[in-house]
């Protein structure tokens, strides 16, 4: 019965936790209202209750903190294909934009370059490729090719090139955490080291293929990593990255490098979540909440307390108005084809 007791009552206290955090958020006001947010890496899908909720997402955050996510980048849900981005864009009121998306790095990708410039003239904004630690979909590295230097996608990358096609939210390995702390994802830093020199490969033979590569390229959950990424960035200037899902990360590393690196690298980084598509309403407060804890730790510097996702406590990096703004929309402006038009359509300033 002690027992019973003790975690009933340490029930309890989350709940409350839980209620005060969300009141927190709900009265959360942003210092920047004139800054629209453009989330770049989400993964909507095309049913019309998804772009809905979205919508609905979009009016609460309006309405109670100021802050305007003004436009989505939409890369399918899963294994889904989108099939008409017009469609959604019209559905979405104009606020939805899509990409093509291929989960299939490992066997083969879907999407024949000759139809590459066909997709670009239907709507699509770029190719999202998935190329995660190879036994996350193969049972064995001989089913497949494991990396993302397999030469079978050598044509698809150079279409890219050629036809301007940007890679939107390529994803490279999974999170590899300092020693202690190598987190569930992909504790072997042998294997995650191999995931990131394969992607290396790529853009050292393909030095004009414009790419956001996803999660940060999963090089923020280590200072020495971030590190590797100033090298990275400083030696390909067509590679940027999206801050998808690592937010979450951001106590495993000091919190002033961080802080410097997005200062001196926003010409680079766009803002993501990796938020996907649901269907119960009361789902939409739990994505508030995450979409506004993302925004306190770039703009403030309180604590963000239980972190993004119940861990760590993660203190705010308080980035300047100029870099929240190129985070924020100006470089998905610059680098998503449709992105200012429907800015600009929407009433946006996009000069």
């Amino acid at each position: 019965m002690a027992k019973e007791s003790k975690k009933a009552t340490i029930s309890i206290i989350f709940s409350i936790t839980l209620v005060l955090s969300t009141n927190l958020y709900s009265q959360l006001k942003t210092a920047y209202p004139d800054i629209p947010r453009i989330d770049v890496h989400t993964h909507i899908g095309s049913d019309p209750k998804a772009i809905s909720n979205y919508l609905d997402l979009r009016k609460k955050i309006l309405d109670k903190n100021g802050i305007d996510m003004a436009v989505w980048i939409n890369l399918g849900k899963g294994n889904d294909p989108i099939e008409n981005p017009e469609e959604i864009l019209t559905l979405s009121k104009g606020r939805i934009l899509c990409g093509i998306s291929d989960y299939s790095a490992h066997d083969g990708l879907q999407h024949a370059p000759e139809n590459l410039e066909g997709l670009m003239k239907q709507g699509f904004v770029g190719y999202k490729i998935w190329s995660g630690p190879w036994y996350r979909k193969l049972k064995n590295k001989e089913d497949g090719f494991p990396y993302i230097d397999n030469p079978a996608h050598e044509p698809t990358f150079a279409e890219m090139e050629r036809i301007g096609m940007i890679g939107a939210s390529v994803h490279i390995a999974d999170p590899n955490g300092p020693w202690g702390e190598r987190t569930a994802w992909l504790a072997d830093p042998i294997e995650y080291w191999k995931e990131i020199t394969a992607w290396r490969n790529v853009l050292e033979k393909h030095p004009n293929l414009t790419v956001v590569a996803a999660h940060g390229n999963w090089l923020m959950c280590q200072d020495a990593q971030i590190d590797y990424l100033r090298n990275m960035l400083h030696t390909f200037p067509n590679l940027h990255v999206d801050l998808a899902a690592t937010f979450q990360y951001y106590h495993l590393v000091n919190r002033d490098n961080l802080r410097s690196f997005m200062i001196e690298w926003a010409d680079r980084i766009v803002f993501a979540t990796d938020i996907g598509a649901w269907e119960n309403e009361d789902t939409t407060n739990e994505r508030i909440e995450q979409y506004l804890k993302a925004f306190q730790i770039l703009e403030t510097k309180g604590t963000v307390k239980g972190g993004f996702f119940g861990g760590p406590d993660i203190v705010g990096l308080e980035l300047p108005k100029d870099v929240l703004e190129k985070i924020y929309y100006k470089n998905a402006m610059r680098l998503y084809p449709g992105v200012k038009k429907q800015l600009y359509e929407l009433g946006f300033k996009t000069e």
